[in-house]
């Protein structure tokens, strides 16, 4: 169903694919992030460092922007960003 502003509502599905979209977004970060510290922390020589970090820029750009839009759906009109807390 249409909602006021040309968008359609969200039902129980889509609530629960955002959901489960969001937690496997924080999941993967969350391993990542892991294995980065182990990686590093036992002495681990990374190749290709560089590239990933310019992957890993354009993924945060690309979260930042969901978190803006996401917090447009839902009226809200706040800070927003990377530092966010």
């Amino acid at each position: 169903m249409p909602d006021d502003n040309g968008g359609t509502e969200c039902d129980l599905a889509c609530q629960t694919k955002i959901i489960l979209n969001g937690g496997n977004l924080a999941g993967i970060a969350t391993s990542n992030q892991q294995s980065f510290v182990s990686f590093f922390a036992n002495g681990g020589k990374m190749k290709h460092g560089q590239k990933l970090i310019e992957m890993m820029n354009k993924a945060e750009d690309d979260l930042v922007a969901i978190q803006k839009f996401a917090k447009d759906c839902m009226g809200y009109d706040g800070p927003t960003g990377r530092m966010l807390e």
